[in-house]
């Protein structure tokens, strides 16, 4: 018998059984009346119903301050995930525009020269660095050139074939079909091309 009389002093035991816990009658009325239930119908109901509408409703309000707090939680994780972005996006443009300057101060200097020059050779010069400066300035945001040189098989998603060269004007013996000329390079980031090489190809025999 005492095992019997452990397990219902344990079902009576609020510490062990929550639903067992008191609830102040006037409490419970209050908070009924707070939900906008008419106080004909608090009156009508039976209380041990009252105390059952009492943690029904308890247990919505928390499950709804709940999801309140997870909803502004998750918004602040949004507006954070954006600022994040601004921010990566802003970093990356002014890493970029930094890497161009010496290309500007390049040009700056190629002009001065220009008006100076003795010979071509010298503007070419000039030209020439400029470009380079352009080109490592996009190297270190991950920006590869693509080039093409003669003889080299013609990959559709890396050229883009503008027009065909007789292979007499073609340099060395390169294949009919391959390329002949790259008219300007094209440029990569990583496998995402960003422009394709142009290029001439080699003609067939007899085009």
């Amino acid at each position: 018998m005492a095992p019997e009389h452990e397990t219902n002093a344990s079902a009576e035991d609020p510490e062990t059984n929550p639903e067992s816990t008191e609830i102040d009658p006037m409490e419970a009325e209050a908070f009924l009346v707070e939900l906008g239930i008419d106080d004909a119908v608090i009156d009508a109901t039976p209380p041990e119903t009252r105390e059952i509408m009492f943690r029904l409703a308890s247990e919505r309000r928390e499950a709804d301050d709940a999801r309140m707090r997870a909803l502004a939680d998750f918004r602040n994780f949004q507006r954070r995930s954006l600022e994040n972005e601004s921010r990566a996006h802003r970093e990356g443009s002014a890493e970029l525009v930094r890497g161009l300057l010496p290309a500007i101060d390049h040009f700056d200097l190629a002009l001065q020269s220009a008006e100076t020059a003795t010979s071509i050779d010298q503007v070419v010069t000039g030209v020439r660095m400029v470009r380079d400066e352009i080109v490592r300035a996009l190297g270190s945001q991950g920006v590869a050139e693509i080039t093409a040189p003669t003889g080299t098989e013609f990959e559709p998603g890396q050229h883009e074939a503008i027009g065909t060269l007789p292979a007499a004007q073609v340099q060395g013996n390169a294949e009919p079909g391959t390329i002949a000329i790259t008219v300007s390079p094209g440029f990569a980031i990583g496998d995402y091309v960003l422009r394709p090489a142009k290029v001439m190809l080699v003609a067939e025999n007899g085009a």
